[in-house]
């Protein structure tokens, strides 16, 4: 008789830790974080229209540096990087915190002017395949240009007010170019992924203001992109 009341409280027990177990993974959430700062870009106006639509989700839990020093120790305690810089540059500490971070499998994802960033890095510029060569502006149309690719499969053509951003190829990089814009003689990638090490790399030209920020489509790839960054199956955000 108590060997099998003994029993039964083992197996409530292991019920109750399994049980605690799932509801602690179901309620775990992607860490974000978000650097931001730097150049002519209305970072402290737009990154919170992302980030909003992000906390929405209750996937991603979202925290904002400016302090580049956070690349070198601090972002090991995160998921995925989100990267909303202008014409900064990293030191060789801070090069090697960010690259390694991603190499052994950590998210990036990069958003317009990240590609006009840390211009002093070959590395940076080989994780993520381009840097920012010059960029027109105005509406104009985004083509879905990878239709099979989980970011993008769904998704429609869409008008966006923004900057045509353009882009040097690393030699050593290599990319899948999942959307791109044709308009005279812009025709270029406009958001592409790549691998680098264990690591996920995303990145989109769009997002130069507001008006990009604010626009439904760029953000439903952005967070999509999030999701794959993070090794997640790819949502929608909330509508």
């Amino acid at each position: 008789m108590k060997r099998a009341i003994l029993i039964s409280i083992v197996i409530v027990a292991v019920i109750v830790a399994a049980a605690g177990f799932v509801a602690a993974a179901r309620d775990a959430k992607v860490k974000v974080l978000f650097l931001r700062g730097g150049g002519v870009h209305d970072w402290k106006g737009c990154t919170p229209i992302l980030t909003e639509v992000l906390n929405n989700s209750g996937d991603f839990a979202v925290t904002y540096t400016e302090n580049l020093d956070d690349l070198k120790d601090r972002i090991r305690q995160f998921d995925i990087i989100i990267h909303y810089t202008t014409g900064l540059q990293l030191n060789e500490d801070q090069e090697t915190g960010l690259c390694d971070f991603v190499n052994n499998g950590g998210g990036y994802l990069g958003i317009h002017s990240a590609s006009d960033s840390f211009k002093n890095s070959d590395r940076f510029w080989e994780m993520v395949g381009g840097r920012f060569a010059g960029h027109g502006g105005g509406k104009f149309t985004v083509h879905i240009y990878d239709a099979e690719h989980p970011i993008t499969r769904g998704l429609q053509d869409f008008e966006i007010q923004d900057e045509t951003y353009s882009h040097n190829y690393h030699k050593n990089a290599t990319m899948r170019c999942l959307t791109r814009m044709s308009r005279g003689n812009e025709r270029q990638s406009m958001c592409w992924i790549s691998h680098y090490g264990k690591g996920r790399m995303f990145y989109t030209g769009n997002g130069h203001g507001r008006q990009a920020w604010a626009n439904p489509t760029f953000q439903r790839l952005v967070v999509r992109g999030a999701y794959w960054a993070a090794g997640l199956k790819v949502k929608d955000p909330p509508r």
